[in-house]
């Protein structure tokens, strides 16, 4: 993967029952790499890498046509990395959930 510039995350809050609708068209944008739907005060996370704050400008109008109530964006000054070690959730285990290897 290239250096990029600019990463940041979006909170979205949407429309009640446009979850998967908005998700899916989220990835479709460039620089949207990663999205989740989740429970919380918000209803999707997602993940942008881009090369300027321009184009962070230019996706996130795109964002803002979609069915959405209300969002956050949040820009990555500094990332720390855990390179080599898995991040640990006990949570998973608590509620039942297994854990999927990629």
């Amino acid at each position: 993967m290239f250096k990029k510039d600019v990463e940041a995350y979006i909170l979205i809050v949407v429309h009640h029952g446009a979850e998967h609708q908005v998700l899916e068209s989220l990835m479709k944008f460039d620089g949207v790499i990663e999205g989740s739907l989740v429970y919380g005060e918000f209803d999707i996370h997602c993940k942008i890498i881009v090369e300027s704050m321009q184009k962070l400008r230019e996706v996130h109008d795109k964002i803002r046509k979609l069915r959405i109530l209300t969002s956050e964006t949040l820009i990555a000054y500094e990332r720390a990395s855990r390179k080599g070690r898995g991040l640990r959730n006990h949570h998973v285990r608590k509620m039942g959930h297994k854990r999927a290897r990629h």
